[in-house]
């Protein structure tokens, strides 16, 4: 049993700080992620508005006539007009509102009400004096504007005394000038609507990303042995191939510092299981996409070209991807139906040439979801029996453990588990619950594996891809795994010894 659950809650939680270096990480990763969305926002809104608004455009026609104002008796510079135009200005809106003037517009102009608004405007000691007048026609409120300028000085003589209006300045007849300044308006609001909501998407995405970069974080954040780091590596296709292939170790085109760090895995890995007598090893991680089948992979190929005899499982029935890792096309049995009793093991067996070893795959077959239901059964555990004997070190790459609950219950049957970190990728939440939920089957967790670290130490490039390493077909009738069932081991997890 591992130390991670009798202490794990006890541990204090350093790791949930807020570090100001991962932050500016996290709103770089968020900016890098989000920066088309928060165009595509602004535009999907600017053209959203223009068109919503261009279509329920109704257009406003404002003609408008700047005077000068004079009382009786006075020049037009006078300080009594300055205070004449003040003052009608202040009284226009009480005119307006008490509906005297629009009943004189509108009997003047033939009409039961003016079809169009009406403003005054002073301009600020002086005696300019402004009216204007909207209509939706434009003719229609030049008439208006006429009118008001004949018959305001009318109804104002109550109030301020008899005035004369000088026309300085008018609009004439109008246009529909406040299209343009509207639309344009109206696309601008849009566009910074939508960029707004992509920013707060970002702000979202940012706070509540909080995943693991480092492996200081991860150590403090979980109680098990770090097994060290595998580094990034950018891949890159070459000209003449049609397809990606995955990183393995029998590409000679891996970089040395990929091959340095998995050398470095398997000795750890291979003196562990030595001293804790293990000969099966389980490999999971917390979410899909942590790079634990390429792992499973170049584990078994490294501790295959060290003259072990290894056999590569994947239990993986949802999403079978070992074949698709070894760039192997052609059809297999699959683990499930060697479950199901549909196929022999001999059958389903599929030997890798390593030199130096020897490598054997049990794939994982087409996907079936009813095939995980078969992990936690009798006949695997009598599976993992016999595939045990025939092996120094049986390697099982199984769905998440923090997603699914194929790896614990295949876990029960299986002497250790190595867990796989992803840089920047899983959450220490989402961690902390896969390792736990897999510590409860009672399975011996060796520690855990920091992979595609892109920290500047860490970090290599430039991977080409060459697909020249050869691979063995099915094989025949090989009589050591016929009839699995009925070989016998006790499946003790103690006093075993692993074969040099």
């Amino acid at each position: 049993m591992s130390e991670y659950r009798e202490t794990g809650s006890k541990r204090i939680d350093e790791s949930d700080k807020i570090d100001l270096m991962e932050f500016m990480q996290d709103v770089y990763q968020g900016i890098k992620k989000f920066w088309w969305l928060v165009i595509g926002l602004a535009a999907i809104f600017a053209v959203q508005s223009y068109f919503s608004v261009s279509s329920s455009y109704q257009p406003e026609y404002v003609a408008s006539a700047t005077m000068a104002v004079r009382s009786a008796g006075t020049s037009s510079m006078s300080y009594i007009n300055t205070q004449s135009a003040q003052q009608m200005a202040e009284v226009f809106p009480y005119i307006l509102t008490s509906g005297v003037l629009q009943d004189v517009v509108a009997e003047d102009m033939g009409m039961e009400s003016v079809p169009g608004n009406i403003s005054a405007s002073a301009d600020e000691g002086t005696n300019l004096f402004t009216l204007s007048v909207s209509a939706n026609d434009p003719q229609l409120a030049y008439n208006i504007l006429q009118s008001v300028i004949e018959n305001y000085p009318k109804v104002a003589e109550f109030v301020i005394g008899e005035t004369t209006l000088d026309i300085l300045d008018e609009t004439g007849i109008p246009s529909d000038t406040g299209r343009t300044v509207v639309i344009r308006g109206s696309y601008r609001r849009g566009a910074l609507k939508g960029a707004v909501i992509g920013l707060v998407i970002m702000a979202l995405y940012i706070v509540t990303r909080r995943t693991v970069k480092s492996r200081k974080k991860l150590k403090t954040g979980v109680n098990l042995e770090d097994y060290g780091s595998i580094p990034f590596i950018r891949e890159k296709k070459r000209k003449k191939e049609t397809f990606y292939s995955s990183i393995s170790l029998m590409n000679d085109r891996v970089p040395q510092v990929y091959l340095e760090a998995i050398r470095k895995l398997r000795v750890k890995v291979m003196k562990e299981m030595e001293q804790r007598g293990y000969r099966t090893l389980l490999i999971t991680s917390s979410v899909p996409g942590e790079g634990k089948t390429t792992l499973a992979v170049n584990l078994a190929i490294a501790i295959a070209k060290q003259g072990k005899k290894v056999i590569l499982v994947d239990c993986d029935p949802r999403n079978p991807s070992v074949a698709d890792t070894m760039n192997d096309q052609e059809e297999h049995p699959g683990l499930g139906a060697v479950l199901r009793g549909k196929a022999e093991l001999a059958e389903a067996m599929t030997a890798v040439e390593v030199s130096g070893g020897r490598l054997e795959i049990l794939y994982g077959g087409e996907p079936n979801d009813k095939d995980s239901a078969l992990l936690g059964t009798r006949r695997m555990r009598e599976l993992l029996k016999v595939l045990a004997e025939h092996a120094d070190i049986v390697i099982l790459d199984t769905a998440p453990s923090g997603l699914l609950a194929d790896a614990p219950a295949l876990a029960k049957f299986v002497d250790g588990a190595l867990y796989v970190v992803k840089y920047d990728y899983a959450k220490l939440r989402q961690i902390r619950e896969g390792i736990q939920s897999l510590d409860m089957s009672g399975i011996g967790i060796l520690g855990y594996v920091f992979n595609a670290d892109k920290s500047s130490k860490s970090r290599a490039y430039g991977y080409g891809y060459s697909y020249g390493y050869k691979r063995y077909g099915s094989y025949g009738n090989y009589g050591h795994y016929g009839h699995y069932a009925a070989s016998g081991r006790s499946g003790d997890k103690s006093g075993r010894v692993m074969k040099d």
